[in-house]
């Protein structure tokens, strides 16, 4: 659909994406068209309805979002599931459905590196976004995280080069959106409560790749069994020059023979730049730890010199990147036992990811909102691993069931676990146990909606409960 035949283009969602993506519309699309906002939940407590109305955005809210007769798109924010009854009507009228990020793409003539996956998204784009910074090349790090690509258009240099983190949410509805750099960093079963399957997750973090061109670069994991199975099955669309990283030593190519653009020899990192293999650091040099984190700095490493990136500056920036927020943060040093925010790890998967970083003397919280996964396997891979679990949320009951079953197959083997509630009770529970060289890792395997608004304020809860730990002691 052509912006300039549209008389009533509708944002669904007022919240982080939505309220600029109403304003890019009501400055990009005809002046005479209507610019109708959407929330059907209750209206924004901040200034955003008084924002919007002044900048000319009709805004309806609570029982009173509902879409217009006269809809000729509807630009639906990442946090709305398919299920709102906006989006019901919009199919059943055969309205044109777009993603926040399909929209904002519209205007932005920048190139965007787009980065999904499960789970290293977050860690994969800022690394990204400051290997290019640092090697003075202008950079705005947006998407999932940060600033919303919809604030992005007139507002960063032209110059600059997006680098998106994409979930499956802005993922599902794009139909033109072209990253002249793709990278997918693997697939396991995540927000199943939210797609239904583990098929229709994986399609829509597929799309990214659907309109590349032959000038465009797709890089993929190599190492990701989830990954590998869409590979085989063939599912993997669009034309974009396909490149694969890996941290086995020596591999020497990709699936099927392609193109492997980073990897590891012996314990050095490299990347390959215009048909050179190029030495960027040890393995032991890397500032971010854990196995997952090789991995996380071969993608970067490769999307960064795609557009121009020295090998000598990427090499530099992975040395000195220390990770983000609450992920696999450092909180502070109590006693000799040291705590760790992974609140991000929102999965399974990003837990078990978490624990290749600490080996013996971990002392585990589990819990929180409850996304439909299954925790067996997680149970069994503490074993050896982890000293006890540490129970909490709308999730504890399940896990208590997991690591039950275990205790019954595994005997002395199983991890021992108590249910602890909340946030607080977990942390005192671990530091009355634990022992100087101990970690006390908070990687939850779930979502925090269950009792906090978000990661952040459960990672930022724990901080404060660690620094009150350190004050008492």
């Amino acid at each position: 659909m052509d912006l300039s035949d549209v008389r009533c283009l509708v944002v669904l969602g007022l919240r982080r994406s939505g309220r600029p993506a109403a304003l890019l519309a009501r400055r990009e699309v005809p002046a005479a068209a209507r610019v109708v906002a959407l929330d059907e939940g209750a209206a924004p407590r901040d200034d955003t309805v008084a924002v919007l109305e002044a900048a000319g955005v009709e805004v309806l809210t609570g029982p009173a979002a509902v879409l217009p007769g006269d809809a000729d798109v509807l630009v639906k924010s990442p946090g709305v599931p398919d299920s709102s009854a906006a989006v019901r009507e919009a199919v059943r009228r055969g309205v044109p459905i777009w993603s926040e990020v399909e929209f904002a793409s519209r205007f932005l003539t920048n190139p965007v590196i787009g980065i999904t996956g499960t789970n290293g998204k977050t860690t994969t784009t800022e690394l990204t976004g400051a290997l290019l910074r640092d090697a003075g090349l202008p950079v705005a790090v947006g998407g999932n995280i940060g600033f919303a690509l919809a604030a992005m258009p007139g507002e960063i240099p032209p110059g600059a080069t997006v680098v998106a983190e994409l979930s499956s949410f802005q993922l599902e509805h794009v139909r033109h959106f072209r990253p002249a750099v793709a990278v997918l960093l693997n697939l396991t079963p995540d927000h199943l409560d939210r797609h239904g399957t583990y098929r229709a997750y994986v399609d829509a973090k597929l799309r990214i790749f659907e309109c590349q061109t032959p000038d465009d670069a797709a890089l993929l994991c190599a190492d990701d069994a989830g990954v590998l199975a869409e590979y085989e099955a063939g599912r993997l669309r669009g034309e974009a020059r396909r490149g694969w990283f890996s941290a086995v030593d020596g591999l020497a190519q990709g699936p099927g023979g392609e193109e492997l653009v980073a990897g590891v020899e012996g314990d050095v990192l490299w990347v390959r730049v215009r048909g050179e293999l190029r030495r960027l650091c040890r393995r032991d040099e890397l500032a971010l730890r854990g196995e997952h984190n090789v991995l996380n700095s071969l993608a970067a490493a490769a999307a960064a010199c795609a557009v121009g990136v020295s090998v000598g500056a990427a090499a530099a920036t992975l040395r000195t990147f220390a990770g983000v927020p609450h992920r696999l943060q450092v909180a502070g040093e109590v006693g000799g036992v040291t705590y760790v925010n992974d609140s991000k790890a929102t999965n399974v998967d990003a837990t078990l990811k978490a624990l290749t970083a600490y080996h013996g003397g971990v002392h585990l919280i589990l819990g929180g909102y409850d996304k439909g996964a299954e925790f067996g396997d997680l149970a069994a891979a503490t074993e050896g691993r982890v000293r006890q679990a540490l129970l909490i949320g709308a999730t504890a009951p399940r896990l208590e069931e997991a690591f039950a079953a275990r205790a019954a197959a595994a005997g002395s083997a199983a991890t021992p676990y108590v249910v602890c509630g909340d946030l607080p009770a977990a942390v005192q529970a671990a530091a009355a146990v634990a022992r100087p060289g101990d970690v006390v890792l908070l990687s939850p395997a779930c979502a925090s909606w269950d009792q906090y608004r978000d990661y952040e304020e459960r990672g930022e809860h724990f901080l404060e409960l660690v620094s009150e730990l350190r004050a008492r002691s």
